[in-house]
């Protein structure tokens, strides 16, 4: 240890200790540590107690502390790492973070670090805060998923809570290059509204006989039920600019309702919504009326923030401030840095990346069958059926047990799924009666949190008794696939309460965490032929290594929700954690008339499409037969479309997803993930790169057949469907008949597609179409495996790289790499230039221009 004085400014820094993994520095409040992680990441905490300890749940991963060095002036003390520089400012104490060049990413913003003492449930804790400086060009995005369909989150205000629908993930990625992890378990909000609104609640007068009453607004007249009440308010605001207006409902509710000066600035409903909610508005300075409706059962809380030019983290119940900087600046180095260091996300089978048919509910073992059965019948794909809730039945709620009067024999009804190529999935609770037979075993082993009905998954003893339970009564039997529900758990259930770790409190984000490590590391003891695939509601950073998938909770049927399906994924998507997917066509739906009813067949389809280019691709909805043949031809011909791209795709998908694994890739990408710097593409929030190569850029209002589209600057692109080219850094009107989700392709890009198969693995792969798109150089590697198990692991897999020499016109086939059992050694691959009518839209090509017969050895095909 070398401990050196610091020369400063009113002994605002009064030394400092350079130790092998880190810098500590000693301010006359605390000490701020320094700890470079790799060589573009580094680990920042502030503390008062030297002894503070935290369980170390996120960086799990054994990684070697980079060379730094450490140098100072006269004003500044420099840690340097191959890829950034952490300076702290000996006057103020605050630190800032610059690239190599001396160029400054990130600051602190002076004065705004905090550790304030408090406690919870009798148990010290402190709450911390810090602001950084944000320029009025920067981009933030991330934070997990949310239901308010905010995009850049520059200046929204959001709680991170997990509830049914909100994912709550306190880490962000910038236009400037950075990533920012906001290293705590517990509440935090983020950009935190501090001026609040007092509301008085009115007393609505219902019509006798009545049921409704009105409240009038600018945009009409809304209407209020007898379970819904009314607030009102005044507020001034000191000047002209924009606000976030933060919406906290203190629990679930079926309505958002937030009324400024006669004008909605916040209208969503559903039966669940998050307690939080952010509006933008601009305001005028002086006085203004505000109008609040929600669920008579709860109190709503109104308050505002200004617009300024910083971000900021606030945690309630810490135990030190604790933030994690990430230096790319590509968005992908970020999150390749975040994998290395909390998990890489493992392969999932490769029929996880088919379609997942999914409803509320298959009532029986024969039901399953006969659907799966019927899916064949039509030639309609499908991978994955899932059986949701109370197939437990006479066992008791959430007993992970089949009730044998409607599920007799599982070994034997999962076979016959087996047997028709389809995978089985099954819904799981960590909610299980305690009265049940089960449930009371739970409970003579104290695994459950005191006063809930939820096991406590932070309790190792209780994660490994779990896994046992659904191993001895489902996973025997053949299932496949975990559907675990509610995992938040529902709805931030551990506020308040003492589990096997500590105060809730502390933890509150975290329990889907433990929940899918249970899950996984119990399986993985079990067998190693089957991969991992869990569904589940709720996630916590780190989670990608435990072989997860999130969905959108339970989401309404309208084209308001869906679209922000579309954002709240995009968010979720860029926190590190790849896979996510959403209830197609909306959990609650509009009962039978969906059925019939044109307009939600036309949200249906459009839905569908997108679902297409979701990382996982699945449906599901509220006492719904959501098969696709009970729409309607029409509508069913649509979906079986859409289905046979999806699986003409499946050697692109499943070597996006290879990369995923190997390179810390992401699938579903929002544009500042390939176009940073390209502001409008920036801003598309409806518009995202589907892997490497596809623009997808869904459909999101009814009733039309044309679509604009905005093409990113620097590369060229065609349209999926005709072939055409366009030049970027444009906006471009195609074609959206019924059929057609609009899909650009990137010039250079090389798009290998198989057959028409009905499920995963149908056939041989002996032969691929293999598009290549001109107008650029492009790489493409194609990777294959035994498209289940952990071969991969030890090395059993091939990758064959594809080049495209634009300006010599060829095509270089590499020479294979690695091998595994099974592994085609001979196959034929149909290469085809596209153009305009050729080699587009979802047919196979029949007029190829190369045939290659393909043993392994490099080959070059000159193209003239």
């Amino acid at each position: 240890m070398l401990l050196l004085p610091l020369l400063c400014y009113a002994q605002t820094v009064r030394g400092h200790d350079q130790l092998r993994d880190r810098v500590n520095v000693t301010l006359p409040d605390g000490t701020l540590s320094i700890c470079p992680l790799t060589e573009n990441a580094v680990r920042i905490k502030f503390f008062k107690d030297d002894d503070v300890r935290v369980p170390e749940l996120v960086f799990t991963s054994a990684a070697r502390t980079p060379a730094f060095e450490v140098s100072e002036s006269h004003s500044r003390l420099e840690v340097r790492l191959k890829k950034m520089v952490v300076v702290l400012d000996k006057h103020d104490g605050n630190l800032s973070f610059e690239d190599i060049t001396g160029g400054v990413f990130l600051r602190e913003k002076s004065g705004t670090r905090k550790l304030v003492p408090d406690s919870v449930m009798g148990e010290p804790c402190f709450m911390a805060e810090q602001s950084f400086e944000s320029p009025a060009d920067e981009y933030l995005f991330g934070l997990g998923q949310f239901q308010d369909g905010q995009f850049n989150l520059r200046n929204v205000v959001r709680r991170l809570t997990q509830v049914n629908s909100q994912i709550a993930i306190p880490f962000v990625y910038s236009s400037k290059g950075y990533g920012l992890l906001w290293y705590q378990y517990g509440l935090t909000d983020f950009n935190p509204a501090d001026n609040i609104i007092p509301l008085k609640r009115q007393d609505q007068p219902f019509p006798q006989g009545d049921k409704s009453a009105e409240v009038t607004t600018t945009s009409g007249t809304q209407k209020l039920s007898q379970h819904q009440s009314l607030y009102q308010g005044e507020f001034s605001v000191p000047e002209n600019g924009m606000y976030s207006m933060f919406l906290d409902l203190g629990d679930m509710d079926n309505r958002y309702l937030v009324v400024i000066d006669g004008t909605p600035c916040l209208d969503i409903s559903n039966f669940w919504l998050p307690p939080t909610a952010c509006a933008r508005v601009h305001l005028a300075a002086g006085e203004h009326s505000i109008q609040v409706v929600c669920k008579s059962s709860n109190t709503p809380k109104v308050s505002w923030k200004h617009d300024e030019d910083l971000t900021t983290f606030r945690s309630p119940n810490a135990k030190l401030l604790d933030y994690v900087v990430f230096y790319g600046p590509s968005t992908d180095s970020v999150i390749a840095t975040f994998r290395s260091l909390s998990g890489n996300a493992p392969m999932l089978p490769q029929w996880a990346y088919g379609f997942w048919q999914c409803r509320e509910r298959y009532t029986s073992s024969t039901h399953l069958v006969q659907t799966v059965e019927e899916f064949r019948k039509r030639q309609i794909p499908m991978d994955v059926i899932v059986q949701d809730w109370q197939y437990w039945g006479k066992y008791g709620w959430g007993v992970m047990k089949f009730d044998e009067t409607n599920y007799p024999n599982p070994a034997e009804f999962i076979k016959k799924i087996h047997d028709l190529h389809a995978h089985f999935s099954i819904s799981v609770w960590e909610n299980l009666d305690k009265k049940s037979d089960i449930g009371k075993e739970y409970v003579a082993k104290d695994l459950f949190i005191p006063g809930t009905p939820w096991v406590d998954m932070l309790n190792p003893k209780a994660r490994e008794f779990h896994w046992n339970a659904l191993n001895q009564n489902l996973f025997t039997y053949g299932v496949d696939s975990w559907w675990m529900d509610a995992t938040e758990p529902e709805n931030d259930a551990l506020h308040g309460k003492m589990t096997y770790l500590g105060p809730g409190d502390f933890y509150r984000l975290t329990y889907p965490l433990f929940v899918s490590q249970a899950v996984y590391e119990g399986q993985r003891k079990t067998t190693s032929e089957k991969r991992v695939c869990i569904l589940t509601r709720s996630a916590f950073l780190g989670q990608q290594r435990y072989g997860t998938i999130n969905w959108s909770g339970d989401v309404g049927g309208t084209w308001d929700s869906y679209r922000r399906q579309i954002v709240a994924g995009l968010n979720y998507t860029i926190t590190g954690l790849p896979y996510w997917t959403t209830d197609i066509g909306g959990f609650f739906r509009p009962g039978t008339s969906q059925y019939t009813d044109e307009g939600y067949r036309d949200l249906l389809t459009r839905w569908f499409q997108w679902g297409t280019f979701t990382p996982i691709f699945r449906v599901h909805g509220y006492q719904s037969e959501t098969e696709p043949w009970n729409y309607g031809r029409t509508v069913e011909d649509c979906l079986r479309k859409m289905l046979g791209l999806r699986y003409r795709l499946l050697p692109y998908i499943y070597s996006e997803a290879w990369h995923i694994t190997h390179n810390g890739s992401t699938m579903m990408r929002p544009m500042i993930m390939d176009f940073r710097r390209d502001t409008t593409a920036v801003n598309q929030s409806f518009e995202y790169m589907f892997g490497k190569s596809l623009l997808v850029a869904p459909i999101t209002e009814p009733r039309v057949n044309t679509w604009s589209v905005y093409l990113p600057k620097s590369v060229a692109w065609y349209d999926f469907w005709t072939g055409n080219r366009f030049a970027g850094g444009q906006t471009v009107t195609v074609s959206a008949p019924m059929d057609r989700i609009p899909l650009l392709v990137k010039a250079g890009a090389i798009i290998p597609m198989c057959k028409f198969i009905q499920f995963a693995g149908q056939g041989s792969a002996d032969t691929l179409e293999v598009r290549i798109f001109k107008g650029a150089d492009g790489r493409f590697e194609l990777y294959e495996d035994e498209n289940d198990g952990y071969g991969y692991e030890t090395g059993r897999f091939s990758v064959i790289a594809f080049k495209w020499n634009d300006t010599a016109h060829t095509l270089t086939i590499g020479e294979r790499e690695g091998e595994f059992p099974g592994m085609l050694k001979t196959r034929t691959f149909h290469l085809v230039l596209v153009a305009p009518a050729h080699g587009a839209g979802v047919e196979v090509t029949g007029d190829v221009d190369r045939v290659v017969e393909y043993d392994g050895s490099e080959t070059i095909v000159a193209f003239h």
